[in-house]
């Protein structure tokens, strides 16, 4: 699998014909940035901030962080694993 992590560059060279790829169509400049995108995201295996927590700041500037749905409140913000997968849905042009 360490090949695919070469993937992202040559698709956003635009001058990369992605010879040796499998492609059977010519892909769009928006849709390889799409799929740079989607490569990047699907290949980091780092933790990120957890989107349910909205970060907020008090009047002196001191920042914590609230998720809305259960009122639990932190100084700092989790780390959750990324979600893996997805729809790649995009207007033609």
């Amino acid at each position: 699998m360490s090949g695919w992590g070469n993937i992202s560059p040559r698709l956003l060279d635009y001058n990369d014909d992605l010879d040796g790829l499998g492609m059977r169509s010519t892909l769009y400049k928006y849709q390889r940035r799409s799929i740079a995108a989607m490569m990047q995201k699907e290949l980091d295996l780092r933790d990120v901030p957890d989107p349910l927590f909205i970060l907020l700041k008090t009047m002196d500037m001191r920042q914590f962080y609230v998720q809305p749905g259960t009122m639990v409140v932190l100084q700092e913000c989790p780390m959750v694993a990324p979600c893996r997968g997805g729809i790649l849905c995009e207007e033609l042009g």
